[in-house]
Order: structure tokens, then C-alpha cells, then sequence
């Protein structure tokens, strides 16, 4: 097998080989200049050398690789992972790994930890909602302490894929996730709850809102959750088209990221939702 070697990249040229040679738009930005800047957030960014010929880049920080792509002439895709494998023997994680790639790494002794993608429809005020009977809507504001989400939040995402595949949040991080996303969407905070009105309960809740640099400037739903025992009632579903039409003041756009494999899946697409190319996070087998 032929040996290869990792050469420091200029990341500006970096960027532009990732974004043409990647073969896929996995933050389905849309637009050139936002996807070569969303590849410049590292200067971890290596050239896969084989001899004087550059035949591949990726972006390398410590023992993680993310976002292998190939340059042409060469192909061969296998043969690059196994060359880089060999050459970084300190790599126990992928990140952003293709689908294309993953029989190949399951191949190399990988396992895949999860597997998402990102989902995003227009946003839109032209359907008419009407809010589910018993319950009322609220805004996540200065007015709720934040702790009052531990329990629905818990409660919500209980026995899910995304609790086998990221385990299971304790209260402090729950209130940790919390504080920071209302940080970040104070520029334009769209999250809201749902209130049973017979007991007040806190039934379900959505953590959504437009990031101040945010790319693009599209809205992001970054949690979404209805407690189990008032689920198929569509206060999901409502919560989903609520914010689109509050956002569609402030932008086109509003996405999302999901496990696949999440029941949720057939929610999103069937209020919009177009999923981009999915990606795995893989990891050495033991």
C-alpha cells in the first residue's frame, strides 16, 4: 500500500477544494460564499499527500477526522481512508462522514455512533393554525424560569434515539442548554411552550430563533419536544408551523437537524421539511 503524508493547508484554498470536491451540501446553505466560510472555522485543515501528489484534504483536530473529500485525478476512496489511517494512527473518531464513506470505515474497524442530517423548509404564514382544544401557547421569555422546562424536556426526549445515541442529559446540563440557547437567540427569539390549561402543566416546547450570525440569516429550531402522554394530539405539529409563520417576518428559511431514525422524521417532512445528505459520527471499535 502506498504511504501518504498530512501537509498544513492554506485554509481560504482549502475551503474552496472542500466545498467543490465534498459532493455534498450537509448545511444545506445554498450559497457559495456562506459554504466556503462554514469550512473555514478551523486552520486544522490538512492536504492528503501521496508523493508530490495532493489526492485529498480533511480537517484534522487531535484524534477526529472531519470531512474527508477526494481530488481529482485519484478516485479511490477506500484506498484514502486506509493510507490516511495508517498514516494518522490516532484517529478514534469521525465526524461528518458520508454515506458513501461508511461501509468503507465500518470496513476499517469503525463503528457508527449516530447518523444525522439537516432539515429546512420555507418559512411560511399563508396556513391558518388553529391551536389544539385545552391548550394555550406562551412565549419563552424573562417571564418562565427557565427551570420550569427540566421536567417536560426530560420527560420528552425519555427512551428516544437521541438519548441512546448522546445519553442521557442531567438537570444541570438540561438548564446549561437551556441558558445558552436563549442566549443566542436573543436577536430574535422565537421558542415557545405549550400549556395544558385544565392543570397547567407544561406540555411541550419548542427552543427556536435566529442566531445574530446566524449564515444566511435562516431561522434554527434547535429543540423540539412534546411530554409522551400528549403526543398524537398535534401540539407538535402546531408548534412546528407556529414558528415558521413568526419567522417568516425575519427570514426565508428555517432549519433543523435530526437522528435519523427519529420519529420525528415524518413530523418535519410532512410540514416541509427537504433533508439534506445525511452524515454519520463514527467511532474505533474497542
Amino acid at each position: 500500500m502506498k504511504t501518504c503524508r498530512l501537509e498544513q493547508a492554506d485554509k481560504h484554498e482549502f475551503a474552496v477544494h472542500q466545498v467543490i470536491y465534498s459532493n455534498a451540501d450537509i448545511e444545506m446553505w445554498y450559497d457559495w460564499h456562506t459554504r466556503l466560510n462554514d469550512t473555514k472555522f478551523t486552520d486544522q485543515c490538512y492536504w492528503v499527500q501521496c508523493g508530490e501528489d495532493r489526492i485529498g484534504g480533511v480537517i484534522k483536530l487531535d484524534d477526529t477526522i472531519m470531512h474527508l473529500f477526494v481530488i481529482p485525478p485519484f478516485t479511490d476512496r477506500q484506498q484514502l481512508w486506509e493510507m490516511l489511517l495508517a498514516c494518522c494512527q490516532d484517529i478514534r473518531y469521525m465526524n461528518g462522514v458520508l454515506q458513501e464513506d461508511v461501509p468503507i470505515l465500518l470496513a476499517l474497524g469503525f463503528e457508527v455512533v449516530v447518523t444525522r442530517q439537516v432539515m429546512c423548509c420555507p418559512a411560511s404564514n399563508s396556513r391558518k393554525l388553529e391551536l389544539p382544544p385545552g391548550f394555550s401557547l406562551h412565549p419563552i421569555d424573562d417571564s418562565i424560569q427557565l427551570s420550569a422546562f427540566i421536567q417536560p424536556m426530560r420527560d420528552g426526549y425519555q427512551g428516544g434515539v437521541d438519548q441512546k445515541a448522546f445519553g442521557t442529559r442531567h438537570d444541570e446540563k438540561i438548564m446549561e442548554d437551556l441558558a445558552y440557547l436563549m442566549k443566542v437567540y436573543q436577536h430574535r427569539n422565537l421558542s415557545i411552550y405549550m400549556m395544558n390549561e385544565q392543570n397547567r402543566e407544561i406540555v411541550g416546547l419548542c427552543l427556536a430563533g435566529i442566531y445574530e450570525n446566524m449564515p444566511l440569516g435562516f431561522a434554527e429550531i434547535a429543540e423540539i419536544c412534546v411530554v409522551p402522554s400528549y403526543r398524537s394530539k398535534g401540539l407538535a405539529a402546531f408548534m412546528l408551523h407556529h414558528v415558521k409563520q413568526s419567522a417568516s417576518a425575519d427570514t426565508d428559511v428555517v432549519k433543523l437537524c435530526v437522528t435519523m431514525g427519529n420519529d420525528a422524521e415524518r413530523l418535519y417532512k410532512k410540514a416541509g421539511f427537504q433533508a439534506g445528505p445525511p452524515f454519520a459520527r463514527m467511532k474505533k471499535k474497542q
